[in-house]
C-alpha cells in the first residue's frame, strides 16, 4: 500500500517534469524514499504526498528539492519526536496547514521563532493568515519576526499578542523606515507594561521645568489681576458714556431719516418726468406704425387682386380647354362603339386568362380588404413570386413532425453510469487509434457533466480550442451539433410571429425538441438581459417543456443540452475583454464552470514537424504567465492553439519566412516594455544553453532591439 501511495506520487513528480526540468532533483529524492522508506522525514506517505501536490501546485521560483528540505525542517520543527510527538494528529494538522498551496510557507511568512512564540498554533495559523493579507507583509517578514519575538515577553494573554503582533505588522509595513518603525512599537509595549527608562538628569530636568511653570503661573496671576482692575475702569467708562453715545445716535438717525425722505420725493419726480417722455414717444412711434402696416396691406391687396384677376383668367381658359377635350373623347367613344373596335379590345383581353384572373383577384382583394379582416382574407392568396412563405411552410411541416423520445445511450440513465462512460471511452480510445485523434486534457470532464445534464460553461482564453472541444463531444455522443453563437435577443432563442401569420422556427426550437446539442459560444458577450431566459431551458426534470411564441408547448427532449463558453468567469469585463457582460446570477448557478486552458500537448502535436517552433511557443508563453503573476492580471497577446495552426500553415506553405512569423505572430500589438520583460523572461532560458529554438529566440532579440531604438514597426 505505501508503495502504491510512493508510485502515484513519483507519477505527480514526472507529469510535471515534463513541464519542467527542475523536478528532477525532487524525482531523484522520491525515488530515494521508494527504495528505503524509513528515509521519509514525514513519517507518513499521506503527508508526503500532500507536502509534494503542494510544491507542485505553488508554481514558485524556488527548487522543488529546495522546498522539500524546507519542508523537512518546518516538520521536525513542528513534530520534533515524528509521530512520537504529543498530540501527533494536531501537529501533523497544523503543519499541512502551514505548507497547504496558498498557506503561510507559500505566502513566504513562516519562521521557527515566531512559530515557537505560540503555544496555541490554531491562534498562530489565524495569525499569520490574517498578516498575509496585508500588502508587502512576504517582503517585511524579517522586520515581522523580529518586532513578534521582542513583543512576546510583553504579553501573557496569546490573544492580545496575536492582536499586538497583526498591528505592528501593518505598521511596519506602511511604514518607510521599518526598523525605527520596530523600535518605536517595542518602546510602547514597554510603557504598556509600566517600563520607563528615566534617568536622573530626566528628572532633574523635569523638576526645572516644573520650577519654570509655577514661576510662569504666578506672572500669569499677576497679569491677570492688573488686567480686572483696568476691565473695571473701562466699564466705568462705558457706562459713563453710554448716554452721550445713545444721544448722538438718535440726533444721527433723525438727520438720515430727513435726508431719505428728501431724497425719495426728488427720485419719484424724477421717476414720473421719465414716464410722460415714454408714454409721448411710445405714442408717436405707434401712430407711425400704424401707418406703415396700412401702407404695406394696401400694397398687398393691390398685388393680390391683380394674382386673383390673372388665375381667374387662365381657370376660364384652362375649363374651356378640358370642355373641348371631353367633347372630343366622347365623339371618340361612340365612334369607337358604332364601328365595333371596343369590342374587338375586349375580345382581344378575354383571351388572356392570366391577365382576367389577375384582374378579378385584385378587385375580390380590394373589396375585402378591412383591417378586421385582413388576416382571414390573406390567408387563402396564393403569392407565387414569394419564396419566404414557401420556405416557411417546409420549416413548419418539418418541425410538426413527432419527436422520438428516444434517450441516447449515453443519457439513458436506466444504465450505470460508468457502463455508459466506458462505452464512450472505448469510442474515444478507437477515435485515437484509427484517426490519430487529440483530446483536451479537460476533455472528459466536459462530457461527464453534458451526461449528466449539468450544463457545462467552459471558461477560457480565446482560441483554447473549446469550440474544436464541443464538436468532438457531439461527434462521440452522436448527436446534431448546433453553435448558435452569442445571444443578441429572446427571439435566437424563442423564433418569432412574421409578417405573413407564420412563425420562424430557430435552430434552438429543433435542438429542444428532437434533441442535439447547443453551443453558446461567447456567452459573457451576449444581451444577457436576453440570456436569462435560458433559464426556462436547463430544467432537467423529466417532464420539463416550454410553451414557444407559436402556441405550441414542447416537451424537453431526453438528448437536448446546452453547453456555454466564454472568456471570462461572468464578472464582467477585464483587461483583455473590455466588452464582456456580468452574468446574472441566476443563470450562473445553472452552469457547472470548468476552467479550460492552453493545452501543450494540442499544439506540440499541431508543431509535430516543427519542433524548434513548439519550443520557442512554450518559452514564449512561460514569460507571459510570468508577466501575469507580476502584475497580477491577465497578459495580453499570449501564444494560443490557433496560432499553433497559424504557424503550420506558413511553415507548410512556405509563405512566411522566421522573421516575419516572429513579427506577426510574436511581436506586433505589444508594447516596448512589455517586449522587454518578456525577452528578459525568455533568456533566462536560452542563455549559457544550445536550444533548438535559439535561432528563433536570435531573430525576437533583434526585432525587439530594433523596436526599442525607435525603428518603425512594418
Amino acid at each position: 500500500m505505501a508503495k502504491r501511495r510512493i508510485d502515484a506520487i513519483l507519477q505527480a513528480v514526472k507529469a510535471a517534469l515534463k513541464k519542467d526540468d527542475k523536478y528532477v532533483q525532487l524525482s531523484i529524492y522520491l525515488s530515494e524514499i521508494k527504495r528505503d522508506p524509513t528515509n521519509n522525514i514525514f513519517g507518513s506517505e499521506e503527508t508526503l504526498s500532500k507536502v509534494v501536490d503542494s510544491i507542485i501546485a505553488s508554481h514558485s521560483q524556488k527548487e522543488p528539492i529546495a522546498m522539500m528540505h524546507e519542508a523537512e525542517s518546518i516538520y521536525l520543527t513542528i513534530l520534533p519526536l515524528g509521530k512520537a510527538t504529543k498530540n501527533y494528529g494536531y501537529a501533523n494538522a497544523v503543519f499541512l496547514k502551514i505548507f497547504e498551496k496558498n498557506g503561510i510557507y507559500h505566502s513566504g511568512l513562516f519562521s521557527k521563532e515566531l512559530y515557537l512564540c505560540f503555544n496555541d498554533k490554531q491562534t498562530y495559523i489565524e495569525t499569520m493568515c490574517t498578516i498575509a493579507d496585508i500588502p508587502t507583509a512576504d517582503k517585511n517578514i524579517n522586520y515581522i519576526n523580529l518586532f513578534g519575538c521582542e513583543l512576546r515577553q510583553y504579553h501573557n494573554d496569546e490573544k492580545s499578542f496575536a492582536s499586538s503582533l497583526i498591528s505592528g505588522a501593518q505598521r511596519i509595513c506602511n511604514a518607510q523606515d521599518k526598523k525605527s518603525e520596530c523600535k518605536r512599537l517595542l518602546s510602547y509595549a514597554h510603557m504598556a507594561c509600566g517600563i520607563y527608562d528615566i534617568s536622573e538628569e530626566t528628572i532633574a530636568r523635569l523638576e526645572k521645568m516644573l520650577k519654570n511653570s509655577a514661576e510662569t503661573l504666578d506672572g500669569a496671576k499677576h497679569t491677570l489681576d492688573i488686567t480686572e482692575t483696568r476691565l473695571d475702569s473701562f466699564k466705568n467708562f462705558v457706562e459713563q458714556n453710554e448716554k452721550s453715545i445713545k444721544d448722538l445716535t438718535l440726533s444721527e438717525t433723525e438727520k438720515i431719516t430727513r435726508e431719505a425722505k428728501n431724497a425719495e420725493f426728488k427720485l419719484r419726480e424724477a421717476y414720473e418726468t421719465f414716464l410722460n417722455e415714454e408714454h409721448d414717444g411710445i405714442i408717436f412711434e405707434k401712430d407711425k406704425l400704424v401707418r406703415e402696416v396700412i401702407e404695406s396691406a394696401d400694397s398687398k391687396i393691390r398685388e393680390l387682386k391683380m394674382v386673383a384677376a390673372g388665375i381667374k383668367d387662365n381657370t376660364a381658359a384652362e375649363l374651356f380647354r378640358i370642355n373641348t377635350e371631353a367633347n372630343k373623347a366622347i365623339d371618340r367613344a361612340s365612334s369607337m362603339l358604332n364601328n365595333g373596335e371596343l369590342k374587338n379590345i375586349l375580345s382581344e383581353v378575354n383571351k388572356s386568362n392570366e391577365l382576367v384572373d389577375r384582374i378579378i383577384r385584385v378587385d375580390e382583394f380590394s373589396k375585402n380588404f378591412t383591417p378586421e379582416k385582413a388576416e382571414p382574407v390573406a390567408a387563402p392568396v396564393q403569392i407565387t413570386a414569394g419564396v419566404r412563405p414557401t420556405i416557411v411552410q417546409i420549416n413548419a411541416q418539418k418541425c410538426s413532425e413527432p419527436a422520438d423520445m428516444t434517450p441516447n445511450f449515453f443519457f439513458d440513465e436506466s444504465y450505470p453510469f460508468q457502463e455508459r462512460f466506458a462505452k464512450l471511452m472505448e469510442k474515444k480510445q478507437k477515435d485515437i487509434e484509427t484517426n490519430n485523434a487529440l483530446y483536451h486534457e479537460h476533455f472528459d470532464d466536459i462530457i461527464t457533466a453534458v451526461i449528466e445534464d449539468s450544463n457545462p460553461y467552459m471558461i477560457g482564453p480565446s482560441g483554447c480550442g473549446k469550440t474544436f472541444l464541443v464538436g468532438q463531444i457531439a461527434k462521440l455522443l452522436g448527436l446534431e451539433y448546433l453553435d448558435i453563437g452569442y445571444i443578441n435577443e429572446e427571439y435566437d432563442l424563442l423564433g418569432f410571429q412574421t409578417a405573413d401569420g407564420g412563425y420562424n422556427y430557430p435552430a434552438f426550437y429543433r435542438a429542444y425538441k428532437y434533441g442535439g446539442i447547443v453551443f453558446c459560444d461567447e456567452f459573457d458577450n451576449g444581451n444577457i438581459r436576453a440570456a436569462v431566459k435560458l433559464n426556462s431551458f436547463m430544467s432537467n426534470s423529466k417532464n420539463a417543456s416550454y410553451c414557444f411564441p407559436n402556441g405550441e408547448r414542447v416537451m424537453r427532449h431526453p438528448n437536448f443540452r446546452i453547453i456555454a463558453a466564454g472568456n471570462t468567469a461572468g464578472d464582467g469585463a477585464d483587461r483583455n475583454y473590455s466588452t464582456r457582460e456580468k452574468i446574472e446570477e441566476s443563470l450562473m448557478q445553472r452552469f457547472t464552470a470548468i476552467y479550460v486552458d492552453y493545452d501543450n500537448r494540442l499544439e506540440a502535436n499541431i508543431l509535430r514537424d516543427y519542433p524548434q517552433w513548439f519550443e520557442f511557443a512554450a518559452v514564449f508563453r512561460n514569460a507571459t504567465t510570468a508577466w501575469s503573476k507580476e502584475n497580477q492580471t491577465a497578459a495580453p497577446g499570449i501564444f494560443t492553439t490557433r496560432d499553433a495552426t497559424s504557424i503550420k500553415k506558413y511553415q507548410d506553405h512556405k509563405s512566411y519566412d522566421v522573421e516575419a512569423i516572429v513579427r506577426y505572430e510574436f511581436i506586433e500589438t505589444k508594447d516596448n516594455e512589455y517586449l522587454a520583460f518578456l525577452q528578459r523572461e525568455m533568456a533566462k532560458y536560452y542563455n549559457g544553453h544550445t536550444r533548438g529554438s535559439s535561432g528563433i529566440f536570435n531573430v525576437f532579440c533583434k526585432i525587439v532591439k530594433d523596436i526599442r531604438n525607435g525603428e518603425t514597426r512594418r
